[in-house]
């Protein structure tokens, strides 16, 4: 079973997203802000992060940033999901992939299971 880590501020996005994930066979562990997700890839490694952009704390950005520099963590596909995607590059940080909000659920689990898959094949 796949476990994937879910980070955003938003309790109702992370409940929709958890129970989503979870019918569809994932293990889901869910943290409300970029520090209490670094603590949770202390406790479980997941084999993918479903990562908000703007959130207080620690935003999603440092995160990523954080896991590129750790070796740990650097293999961990990172999807971000955010509003402002328009104003968004990838050299801040190397991610896997961006979902724009709001965010149609197929094209989530679309996106998922792709690096999901790809994490398993290599």
């Amino acid at each position: 079973m796949s476990t994937i880590l879910v980070i955003d501020d938003e309790m109702s996005i992370i409940e929709v997203l958890r129970d989503v994930l979870m019918d569809e066979g994932y293990e889901v562990i869910t943290a409300n802000n970029g520090l209490e997700g670094l603590e949770c890839l202390k406790v479980k490694r997941p084999d993918l992060v479903l990562c908000d952009v703007m959130m207080p704390v620690l935003d999603g950005r440092e995160l990523c940033r954080r896991m590129s520099a750790n070796p740990l963590y650097r293999s961990i596909p990172l999807i971000f999901m955010t509003a402002v995607h328009k104003s968004f590059n990838q050299m801040d940080c190397k991610y896997a992939a961006l979902i724009a909000k709001p965010f149609d659920l197929d094209e989530v689990l679309d996106t998922i299971a792709r690096f999901i898959h790809t994490a398993h094949t290599s």
